[in-house]
């Protein structure tokens, strides 16, 4: 009987080593290095820089069209007309002063001060100026224009110690508002720069030579319009009072200039 061919070794490969075929095993895959993405990272920060400054703008900046209506009103307020200071004397005279221009905006006045009110008839500039001088804002308005016009501003200045209200017929505006060296001419009562004016340049605005000195308490020269019992300003046309304090010297003969003193 032909033996049989002996079995493998163990632990052998049933396929022989001299077969011609290289080794199974695959070679580990070359690892890629992924590119720093300096786009993104680039993106990301001009991104943040600019998001911080419209951040930071915002904080240091919120409410500055106020703030720079209060503090710099000469150049915040739209149509300001700022006079030249050299041209705005300040001698106290007694008589009349013959202006350039009525409303004026300053010069010489007269030593009392107009009362700080609301007129129903025309007043002596020379005591008007003298209240701009302490501060004061003066209201002319042209009585041809509408009443309701009228009754807004006596509204406004109704009341205030540093504002006066009376009418100039035939002026270059329907509404004037005058402080110590500007002018502000507006068609309408409710023009926001009316306010603006106000808060900006009366009491002790930047313009005020003689901050703290008093409107009040001095003399008035037309009738003042009459205050309801409730306290609300009557309408155009209404009762009037005569005016309180001493007569206007407006009328009396001019007398030579007199050097203001430090406090008037």
């Amino acid at each position: 009987m032909p033996k049989s061919p002996p079995p493998p070794p163990r632990g052998g490969s049933s396929r022989g080593s001299s077969s011609g075929r290289g080794s199974s095993r695959r070679a580990a895959p070359t690892k890629v290095g992924k590119p720093f993405p300096w786009g993104t990272v680039l993106g990301s920060l001009v991104l943040g820089a600019v998001l911080i400054g419209v951040v930071t703008y915002a904080a240091l900046n919120q409410g500055s069209g106020i703030s720079s209506v209060l503090t710099d009103p000469d150049n915040n307020i739209e149509g300001v007309v700022i006079s030249d200071e050299k041209t705005l004397t300040r001698n106290h005279v007694q008589g009349s002063v013959n202006y350039p221009r009525v409303p004026p905006p300053g010069g010489d006045h007269n030593p009392a001060p107009q009362q700080c009110a609301v007129y129903n008839a025309a007043i002596a500039p020379e005591h008007a100026v003298h209240s701009l001088e302490h501060g004061a804002v003066w209201i002319t308005y042209d009585p041809a224009g509408a009443a309701d016009q009228v009754d807004a501003l006596a509204a406004t200045a109704g009341g205030d110690p540093y504002l006066l209200m009376s009418p100039i017929a035939g002026q270059d505006s329907p509404i004037l508002l005058t402080a110590w060296g500007r002018q502000l001419a507006v068609s309408k009562a409710d023009d926001e720069r009316v306010d603006q004016f106000i808060n900006a340049y009366s009491r002790n605005g930047p313009q005020t030579p003689e901050r703290g000195a008093a409107c009040v308490g001095n003399t008035t020269t037309g009738p003042v319009r009459v205050a309801a019992p409730d306290g609300a300003i009557l309408p155009s046309g209404a009762a009037t009072a005569p005016a309180t304090g001493a007569p206007s010297p407006a009328a009396s003969p001019p007398a030579a200039p007199v050097p203001s003193p430090a406090t008037s």
